[in-house]
């Protein structure tokens, strides 16, 4: 299925615009960049090993009071998890074939980087969200019975990206073994693709498993802060962003996700922060996204919807509070089949 179809074209002369329909985007903001990959995978990759390396250092080599190596290992440990997360961002670019102009090695490319991300099934994520993306806060969202059972800060932070991760780990395994997964919409590539796309995942997690492992075991101390305190703090920040992008959210096309158009958030998210473009437009490279957000501005089409715009940093958070709730209806058929 081909989640990014166009039926409409811009209104002009002042007409409101349709807000039932997706306008036509010029072709170039549909193009792919390798050099514009290679920069968001140089990005992340470092963003994560760099800080965690620091790390590593500060426990092992550095003679630094322990209150002040403790709160280098915090703040280093807070950047080298944006690092594993936009390593998932990869994951999910790869997927949407927006890594390269070569699906197949688009989501090849989104599988190896994202699976130095401990835990983290990229196949078994992606899987699920082709269905988000289609029935987005609508009956059928997988997303739905996953998320919206935590309607408080803290239960987010503990729990919503672990059990996320249980249920692509529990959809990998399904695939690598050519079994059915309780999903409307399946993937754009064929069965025998999507099983070899699940064993690489699962072997390729498993080597990163055995690099933190021999790591930690030759130096216990170091490498299990280096490793374990960005994977701890990743899964505390990663379990909000679901709420950041949906929480408080309806449903239509200008109204179903949360766009935040801040540079601070463009500069930590790689532009994936626009996540309400990227709904309307799966198929559009991230980097390309900021584009798409003010052609619709421009057009008129958030106005017009009222749409979640937000341009703020600091209220942005508000949103993974209690005072919001993930879009409950209800309870989808998904998981009570396939858990």
């Amino acid at each position: 299925m081909n989640l990014d179809t166009h039926t409409d074209h811009p209104e002009v002369g002042g007409t409101k615009p349709n807000l039932n329909v997706k306008p036509c985007l010029p072709k170039e903001y549909r193009d792919k960049s390798l050099l514009w990959t290679v920069l968001f995978i140089a990005y992340a990759v470092c963003g994560y090993i760099v800080p965690a390396a620091a790390i590593y250092w500060v426990a092992a080599q550095s003679h630094w009071p322990l209150p002040a190596q403790a709160m280098s290992v915090i703040l280093l440990g807070l950047l080298s998890q944006q690092g594993l997360h936009l390593l998932g961002w990869i994951g999910h670019e790869g997927f949407h074939c927006n890594l390269h102009d070569n699906r197949r090695f688009s989501a090849i490319l989104g599988i190896i980087f994202s699976s130095m991300v401990g835990t983290f099934m990229e196949i078994g994520a992606a899987i699920s969200h082709w269905n988000h993306h289609r029935f987005a806060n609508q009956e059928g969202d997988p997303d739905i019975p996953l998320f919206s059972r935590y309607r408080q800060l803290w239960q987010r932070m503990l729990f919503a990206r672990m059990a996320a991760n249980r249920q692509y780990l529990r959809n990998a395994i399904r695939l690598a073994l050519g079994r059915p997964v309780a999903y409307a919409t399946r993937l754009p590539f064929q069965d025998s693709e999507v099983q070899f796309f699940a064993c690489l995942n699962l072997t390729l997690s498993a080597v990163w498993g055995g690099i933190y492992a021999w790591i930690i075991y030759r130096a216990p101390i170091p490498g299990l802060l280096a490793i374990g305190v960005p994977h701890a703090f990743g899964i505390l920040y990663t379990g909000l962003r679901s709420y950041l992008e949906h929480a408080g959210t309806g449903t239509g096309l200008f109204q179903n996700s949360r766009t935040r158009v801040s540079p601070f958030f463009s500069v930590l998210y790689f532009f994936n922060n626009y996540h309400l473009e990227h709904h309307l437009y799966p198929y559009v490279p991230c980097y390309r996204l900021p584009q798409v957000h003010r052609y619709l501005s421009e057009l008129g089409y958030y106005a017009a919807a009222s749409s979640f715009v937000e341009r703020g940093v600091r209220h942005n958070y508000a949103y993974a509070t209690g005072r919001f709730q993930y879009p409950t209806i209800a309870r989808s058929t998904y998981l009570d089949s396939a858990s």
